[in-house]
């Protein structure tokens, strides 16, 4: 028997392909938008607060980092903004590894025994740079996601 079927299902059909086809790039861009935000929160939390919360927020930044290349690895569909967004010598990756390498040092090797508001200042100004990169790629991934 031969299965015809109307041009409005057959348009429905393309259209729940298309949805399946871009809810990975839809998952990728949230994740970087959660990189982004948790990379401006994770720094003062760890240079500023206390034994617990830096504990808290260095299992949480495993995980996030864990799930995140888990999802990328194991992603079937490949959307070109994704693929722009993950190139190793991309702008996205590039600034963000050196971005955040500048927040490590400035914290790792400039903190004062006690720092005082304009050290923290500068300390939640950078990990607000540091945060840019990632908030980006997700800002373009999303839109290629609807």
């Amino acid at each position: 028997m031969k299965d015809e079927m109307t041009p409005e299902e057959a348009l429905r059909r393309i259209a729940e392909v298309d949805r399946r086809a871009r809810r990975p790039a839809r998952v990728v861009g949230l994740l970087y938008g959660v990189v982004g935000l948790g990379t401006i929160v994770y720094w003062p939390v760890m240079f500023l607060g206390p034994a617990w919360s830096q504990v808290t927020a260095g299992v949480a930044w495993i995980v996030l980092t864990v799930l995140f290349v888990g999802y990328l690895g194991g992603m079937r569909v490949q959307d070109p903004k994704v693929t722009w967004a993950n190139k190793s010598n991309g702008p996205v990756t590039i600034s963000y590894v050196v971005l955040t390498l500048i927040v490590f040092v400035f914290g790792a090797f400039f903190r004062p025994d006690d720092p005082g508001g304009g050290w923290s200042a500068a300390l939640i100004a950078l990990s607000l740079c540091a945060g840019v990169p990632p908030l980006y790629a997700a800002w373009r991934v999303l839109p290629a996601g609807r």
